[in-house]
């Protein structure tokens, strides 16, 4: 009788199941890959089918389980599997289970005599190269797409399993310190105690993956532990002394911890990768290196995005070098692709020392070149070290220029951090000046000239560097000796443990082609998780790179919105119409008790503003408050000290993350403000202050500074670039009109008439009156102003005592104005509630009425 669904062990062999597996060889299976009982966490599946070694969730291709009633919950329980296709037996029947994200759904469902030829007929789909490539390649590339393959299956498999292993870690370290116990822990013990724990773990996995040496291994035994993982990539152990005997019962009890751990024999080395981040790397390494651990995503995203180039060459020139190579991710990315290129004729010995031929990296942390060479052998099971990794200063010798131009792929994720001083001054004295502003743009600076025609690349740097003038000379490198071809913009929330926003830069040395463009991504914050799964960005464009090459800067950067920016650019500046400043500052070095701000009044002091406040909305104004402006103690006096004059205040600071960035307050009485606020300030008589707080409220003016400032500021000389509207005093005086509702009724909510129930609704009503008036005035074309508009689907708007996340609902798809939008919607309103008004009284209610009226004699 076949096992139940929920029990742990799903393995009952059976005729069928015995008769599966000729089958799945047919499909072009090795033997040694299907693998029998196979350990998944606590439970185990009778068959799983494997595309090549290791035998892990990234390589599963097919699993086989037997079990009676709704399999679906099982199904769901094996995700950590990896595979995508589970065959189900039940009885006589066999049933085909896709698995993915969502719940597991079946596909088919075969009696015993259909089971054969429905193999037969899918075995093109089913074989393990098919699979593999579907996801993998197929992220990328329709063509390698299969429908049951899911593409975001393999990045939930290993954030699950990276989030299981971090927590095993941090369970077994919490173990080793409670022995040790309250001893301070000092750099050199927290290196020993990690290191030591990380070793047993790697031990635990070699162990369930059942590697030659490890197959009987005792966790507990901790000498001979560790003598065999030394062992099996080449390390040396002495770091470990286990002399004092505290230590060593403290290591013997995270032993016990990891030895009563389910199986990891399913574990990928990019699960890996998150113990590195999460539970490895202290603080003090992450400011020392500026360690930023690459996601194993991004890694992979990098890495197959250059496969089609990567195949047109020779296996024996496919040398990657990953300098600052920190755990490895790259080195193993690439491994995966570069196995998966090999000629099939390849013997395991050759395909083996091909590997190792192919993949060098450097860095200058022994720690991380010793979890760089773990993670490889791990992602190499069941063959030992061998790697080529060397523990390096980059910039301080010429090997890296040398090893670039022996290799022919590079990739790298460096340091996004300056150099500091001291660090500028000792290259110097080694004779290895420093040019470039950042750790990123040296690195590139040092290997790209080095790169041999046909090479290629691909890069994670800092956002910076596609626009920073100290980067210039390799931006400009770059567009004239390589061939772009792809530049990806991500935000602050791609690393765990920094919030760089940064770029990927793919690209091969050689003639560019001008008739082929850059692929040019940007993903939104809101889209970082579809990124994620499924690579999907949130815009997408393709350019000439004759773009990058004309601009005087070789600026690397498209705005967001570009389209909407160049329709108005015959436009005027706000900078034609009103003087834009920016508050004053105070010295830093000022002597104790020196009385800068306060809330009362003191001698010298001027009323003024000196924060913007969190919860300011836009029809109020900040805390008043008293501000010495004597010129003894103002560093910078700026627009902030001139009073008296009608102004705009608008913050310096960005008012959230998203697109709205801007909370513009009317000041007309124009008080001293601190470098928290930017001044504007109407040049002429003729411009009417509200109708200034009109524009830059807008959601064009929004977008426009989201699109063009840098990630924290709203920039002086960015407003001053404000394209705005060439209106008539008609077209102004309708602005300011709405402006002047919103604001009294804004401002009345203190009044005891004020509703909660309806006021927030009509405020949102005038409110949005106002954005579809002014964007009426910009004319853009009604498919430039939904892609401004849509730029705020999900973002709350900010300084507005109402909800508004988006201007339309999120499956309306004509391409109307905001205008003609709020017209068409107010007329069906108005037309619903004239027939809720005016609908005909029920018959029966008729008759009742008339009844009454003729009982009461009326």
């Amino acid at each position: 009788m076949a096992a139940q669904c929920d029990r742990r062990s799903i393995f009952m062999p059976s005729p069928i199941t015995r008769s599966i597996k000729p089958q799945l060889e047919r499909c072009g299976y090795r033997p040694s890959l299907l693998i029998p009982d196979f350990p998944v966490g606590d439970r185990s599946v009778p068959l799983a089918a494997f595309a090549h070694e290791p035998a892990d969730a990234a390589t599963a291709c097919v699993a086989l389980i037997e079990c009676d009633g709704n399999p679906a919950p099982a199904i769901a329980q094996l995700r950590e599997l990896g595979a995508p296709v589970f065959f189900v037996l039940q009885g006589d029947r066999l049933q085909c289970w896709r698995q993915g994200v969502d719940e597991p759904r079946c596909l088919a469902t075969l009696q015993r005599g259909d089971i054969g030829a429905y193999l037969e007929r899918h075995r093109e789909e089913l074989a393990p190269g098919a699979i593999y490539r579907a996801k993998t390649r197929g992220r990328f590339e329709h063509r390698y797409q299969l429908s049951f393959v899911d593409a975001g299956l393999m990045p939930l498999v290993d954030g699950e399993l990276g989030s299981r292993l971090s927590t095993l870690v941090e369970q077994a370290v919490v173990a080793v310190r409670h022995r040790l116990g309250r001893r301070p822990l000092t750099p050199q013990l927290g290196q020993w105690l990690f290191r030591s724990v990380f070793w047993l773990l790697v031990a635990k996995i070699l162990h369930d993956k059942r590697v030659p040496g490890f197959e009987l291994l005792d966790l507990k035994r901790l000498d001979d532990v560790f003598n065999r993982v030394a062992g099996h990539y080449g390390a040396k152990t002495r770091e470990f002394s286990l002399t004092a005997k505290k230590r060593r019962r403290a290591l013997e009890l995270a032993a016990e911890t990891l030895a009563r751990f389910p199986s990891l024999a399913h574990v990928t080395t990019e699960a890996l990768a998150a113990v590195y981040e999460n539970t490895l790397v202290s603080k003090e390494t992450r400011t020392a290196f500026g360690t930023h651990s690459t996601p194993a995503f991004l890694a992979h995203y990098v890495v197959w995005r250059l496969a089609p180039w990567i195949e047109e060459m020779a296996p024996d020139e496919r040398r990657v070098l990953e300098p600052m190579c920190g755990q490895g991710v790259f080195l193993v990315a690439a491994l995966r692709l570069l196995r998966s290129l090999l000629p099939d004729r390849f013997e395991p010995a050759e395909r083996r020392a091909c590997l190792r031929r192919s993949l060098h990296g450097l860095d200058v942390d022994p720690f991380a070149i010793e979890l760089a060479r773990l993670s490889l052998t791990l992602a190499d099971v069941p063959n030992p070290d061998g790697w080529d990794l060397e523990c390096r200063d980059v910039f301080a010798d010429d090997q890296l220029s040398n090893r670039t131009a022996e290799s022919r792929i590079l990739l790298a994720n460096p340091p996004f951090e300056a150099f500091t001083v001291e660090e500028r001054q000792r290259l110097a004295r080694q004779g290895f000046e420093v040019r470039a502003g950042s750790k990123a743009a040296e690195l590139l600076r040092r290997t790209l000239p080095h790169m041999v025609a046909g090479s290629i690349f691909g890069v994670v740097v800092p956002q910076g560097f596609l626009h920073s003038s100290s980067a210039g000379d390799v931006r400009s490198h770059l567009v004239e000796r390589f061939e772009l071809l792809e530049i990806v913009q991500l935000p602050d929330k791609i690393f765990t443990y920094s919030d760089a926003e940064c770029a990927l830069l793919l690209g091969r040395r050689g003639r560019r082609r001008p008739q082929v463009p850059v692929r040019y991504l940007r993903v939104r914050e809101p889209d970082v998780e579809r990124f994620r799964s499924a690579y999907a960005a949130s815009t997408e464009r393709l350019v000439p790179q004759s773009r990058f090459s004309r601009d005087p800067a070789h600026s690397l950067v498209l705005p967001e919105l570009e389209d909407v920016w160049q329709a108005c650019r015959s436009l005027p500046a706000l900078r034609d119409v009103a003087d834009v400043g920016k508050g004053f500052e105070y010295r830093s070095d000022l002597e104790a008790g020196a009385q800068r701000i306060s809330s009362r009044r003191f001698p010298g002091a001027e009323r003024g503003f000196a924060r913007v406040g969190r919860n300011l909305e836009i029809h109020g104004q900040p805390q008043e408050v008293w501000l010495n402006l004597d010129q003894a103690i103002v560093r910078r006096r700026g627009a902030g000290t001139t009073v008296g004059r009608p102004q705009v205040l608008v913050n310096y600071a960005r008012a959230s993350r998203g697109p709205w960035r801007i909370k513009a307050i009317l000041d007309p009485d124009g008080h001293a403000v601190t470098s928290n606020f930017l001044t504007v300030r109407p040049s002429s008589e003729e411009i009417p202050l509200l109708y200034l707080w009109s524009l830059l409220n807008s959601p064009f003016a929004n977008a426009y500074c989201y699109a063009h400032s840098s990630k924290r500021h709203i920039l002086k000389k960015t407003l001053q670039g404000l394209p705005i509207p060439r209106a008539s005093r008609r077209d102004v005086q309708r602005i300011c009109e709405i402006a002047d509702a919103y604001l009294r009724r804004a401002r009345g909510r203190d009044n005891p008439l004020w509703s909660e129930a309806s006021e927030p609704e009509r405020l949102r009503d005038l409110l949005l009156a106002l954005d579809a008036a002014l964007l009426r005035l910009y004319d853009l074309p009604p498919r430039l102003e939904r892609q401004l508009l849509d730029l705020f689907a999900g973002w709350k708007r900010c300084g507005v005592p109402f909800v508004l996340e988006r201007y339309f609902p999120p499956d309306f798809e004509p391409w109307l104005p905001l205008h003609v939008y709020l017209e068409v919607k107010a007329r069906a309103a108005s037309r619903s509630e004239l027939r809720r008004r005016h609908q005909p009284a029920p018959e029966g209610l008729v008759k009742a009425l008339a009844a009454a009226v003729e009982a009461f004699g009326y």
